[in-house]
């Protein structure tokens, strides 16, 4: 595969060419990123699990009752038997929808009454806890109830009124109770005053107000507010509990009601129930009450007009002695009656259907059209009397309204007792199948927020070790170095002890403080793998530099220095660095002493820049003192010469040089010294700065024979001891020595 140049992976910024198929899906990738950071994602699941817990744990319970009710439909006028009424009220035949009923039980008209006979609008409620209130109510929190005030309620404990008297004038007026313990308590009325009571005694307040306790089972300090609210406020939060719905189209209806109480709820749901029904049953009553009270203003003016006309007949009887009706006259005086009878139970009628329909309803216009006709035919017998004597005319005329008025009033009377009968026996169309005996327990869903909150726990852990994994642009692992066409040849470990520590402190020779140390180890190791690399080299000299300060590269040299003079060699460890090199402290020297500027300015004799470290073996030359020019001292001739005398007489010469992109520096040196290595710090170096640090020594003629990680942190590596082969040649075995 061919490489990619330098400029196109500055472009492409960190990462570019870490893998050969980045862009595929890499699971084992994944998986090791998780792994590396199983104890942050296990440390926020069980957090997460904890809140999910004490929230869970934080709502009060709620329990639900149910009744089961059949509502029969019905038309909406009464339903008269034909037998008794006829079609006295018609026959309408709109049906009462259900859905206009479960508007009219959760209306006032229905829990109205249901809140006077529960008493629903006297409320008390106990002092609890904030947030932990309700768990505190319901359960005992070992290691918390010894912090809760004592004012609060606890588990167990509560307050029950026997009555509770408050006039119209205190509604919404809170009164604050205390207990005193032994069933006594001391009561504040809302204007200040106090009184003390105690169980089962009436306590009487102001303003005519009456308490009395059933039930204290409450220790000293427990507080409680009592007052009453308004109906309205009662009536929504009974509506706010209750729920009726029908089971499809069956007329099946159940009735629900929730609470916090098990009681509450199934007393709740069984008299909403019986309001309902007792509510049906008046209405239906009220519809036949309606009926006879119209019948009953009917009849003293038909009574009225029977003793009329009986009188008006009687009178003329006496003035023609010997008046009699003809056969034929009475057999249409007859059918006059019975038109006049249907016509007046058409106009009774008509007034009944006016309450309820307009005149363009069907069937108050089928109502007129048969008015019409009746009156039609009424027209043509009354022109057949026309033909009849003048004297038996006017008998006739009088004879049917007698008869016309007194069975209008027969027929009135008896549907009155038929209507009063039918009263008696009103049954309503609400039957309860099940009522409410058990209330079960319906919420709230605890193990839900125990299992969410785990899970987002889980999910942001994850998310966050994949943010900080992307975010991070520091250098990772050899695939990243490798991909610039580097080897890493070395990777050495953090070491904890020299955090903010900078050169010239003892512990910074880390090789003669810890030897045993891991980091120290690696750096053996790359002694040893510099042998080779330095025996295919010009020379036995080697530059160390970095592409940033801070990277480590004096540490490196230092302690590389130290591990090869230990192994009986001959090292000459040069601190090249002129402008900030501080490798001399290390030695016992100073700025002033002399050092490779003095040397390189003609100043002082080699000799006198050289020194002999007694502990380690090793010889070392400082910066000497600070030169005005310390590129052109390194480009001098003087410099190569002294390179070439070292590699003739050392075993091993490291030039600690300064960083690549701070300096130029580095490009004179490398191209004096055999090899050149280049220190990046783990997580810190990006691979813009080492391709940047590339391009600039190549530039020079100058080529990065490899690569050391320093500060390699396992704990803070994206893949952690899960990671590649890459991680695991490098640092991800521990092995110490034992003592």
């Amino acid at each position: 595969m061919k490489k990619p140049k330098i400029e196109d992976l500055i472009a492409q910024g960190p990462g570019a060419g870490a893998a050969d198929e980045g862009s595929e899906f890499d699971l084992g990738d994944i998986l090791a990123q998780i792994m590396a950071r199983k104890w942050l994602i296990g440390f926020a699941t069980v957090i997460g699990l904890g809140v999910g817990f004490v929230q869970g744990q934080l709502p009060p319970d709620e329990f639900e009752a149910t009744s089961v009710v059949q509502i029969e439909r019905r038309s909406s006028g009464v339903a008269l038997p034909a037998e008794l009424v006829g079609s006295l009220l018609g026959n309408p035949t709109a049906q009462s929808s259900l859905t206009t009923e479960i508007h009219i039980i959760e209306s006032r008209l229905i829990l109205g009454p249901v809140v006077d006979e529960l008493a629903f609008d006297i409320r008390v409620v106990p002092a609890r806890a904030p947030v932990i209130g309700d768990a505190l109510a319901r359960r005992t929190i070992p290691f918390v109830d010894a912090f809760i005030p004592a004012e609060y309620q606890r588990v167990g404990e509560g307050l029950v009124l026997d009555s509770f008297t408050i006039p119209e004038d205190l509604i919404g007026r809170r009164y604050a109770l205390e207990s005193l313990g032994d069933g006594t308590f001391k009561l504040n009325s809302p204007d200040g005053q106090l009184f003390e009571g105690a169980v089962g005694e009436p306590l009487e307040l102001p303003a005519g107000a009456v308490l009395t306790v059933a039930e204290l089972n409450a220790p000293e300090g427990r507080k409680y507010d009592l007052y009453r609210e308004p109906l309205r406020n009662s009536v929504g939060r009974l509506r706010s509990g209750l729920r009726v719905r029908e089971r499809g189209s069956t007329g099946i209806v159940d009735f629900r009601y929730s609470s916090g109480d098990r009681d509450e709820a199934i007393m709740a749901v069984n008299a909403v129930v019986a309001s309902y029904q007792e509510q049906n049953l008046r209405r239906r009553s009220a519809e036949i009450d309606q009926s006879i009270e119209f019948i009953e203003e009917q009849l003293p003016e038909i009574r009225a007009e029977v003793r009329e006309a009986n009188a008006a007949l009687a009178t003329y009887r006496e003035g023609q002695q010997s008046a009699e009706l003809s056969l034929g006259t009475q057999e249409l005086l007859s059918r006059v009656v019975e038109i006049q009878s249907a016509l007046e139970e058409l106009d009774f009628l008509e007034e009944q259907l006016a309450q309820t329909l307009t005149p363009n309803h069907p069937d108050y216009r089928a109502l007129l059209a048969e008015r019409a006709r009746f009156e039609e035919r009424l027209a043509e017998i009354r022109l057949s009397l026309r033909d009849v004597p003048e004297a038996e005319q006017e008998l006739a005329r009088l004879t049917e309204r007698v008869e016309a008025a007194g069975e209008l009033e027969k027929q009135l009377t008896a549907r009155v007792e038929q209507l009063r009968v039918l009263r008696a026996s009103t049954v309503g169309n609400i039957r309860v199948l099940e009522p409410a005996e058990v209330a079960r327990f319906v919420g709230p869903d605890r193990r839900s927020p125990f299992l969410t909150a785990g899970g987002i726990g889980f999910v942001l852990a994850v998310l966050l070790t994949f943010g900080i994994n992307f975010l991070r642009r520091g250098i990772e692992d050899a695939r990243q170095i490798e991909s610039m066409g580097l080897s890493l040849i070395g990777s050495v470990s953090k070491v904890p002890a020299l955090q903010g520590k900078r050169s010239g402190n003892a512990e910074y020779a880390l090789a003669l403080s810890q030897p045993d140390d891991m980091a120290v180890e690696a750096i053996r190791g790359l002694r040893t793998g510099l042998q080779f690399t330095l025996a295919a080299a010009q020379s036995e000299t080697l530059m160390i530099t970095s592409c940033a300060p801070s990277d480590g590269k004096s540490f490196i040299s230092l302690n590389l220095g130290i591990v090869t003079g230990q192994t009986g060699k001959a090292v000459l460890l040069i601190d090249a660095d002129m402008r900030r090199g501080e490798l001399s402290k290390n030695f016992g020297l100073s700025r002033k002493d002399p050092g490779l500027s003095d040397y390189l300015a003609g100043s002082k004799p080699l000799s006198d820049c050289v020194i002999v470290d007694p502990k380690t073996g090793i010889e070392f030359i400082g910066t000497g003192r600070f030169p005005p020019n310390p590129a052109e001292l390194l480009a001098s001739k003087k410099l190569d010469e002294l390179l070439e005398v070292a590699a003739e007489h050392y075993d091993l010469v490291i030039v600690d040089a300064p960083p690549v992109l701070a300096v130029t520096d580095p490009g004179i040196i490398g191209q004096k010294t055999g090899i050149s290595i280049l220190i990046v710090r783990h997580l810190v170096t990006t691979q813009s700065e080492i391709m940047s640090a590339q391009k600039t020594l190549s530039t020079s003629g100058v080529r990065i024979s490899g690569v050391v990680i320093n500060h390699y942190d396992q704990s803070r590596s994206r893949y952690g001891t899960y990671g590649s082969r890459y991680t695991y040649q490098y640092g991800g075995y521990k092995y110490k020595y034992k003592s």
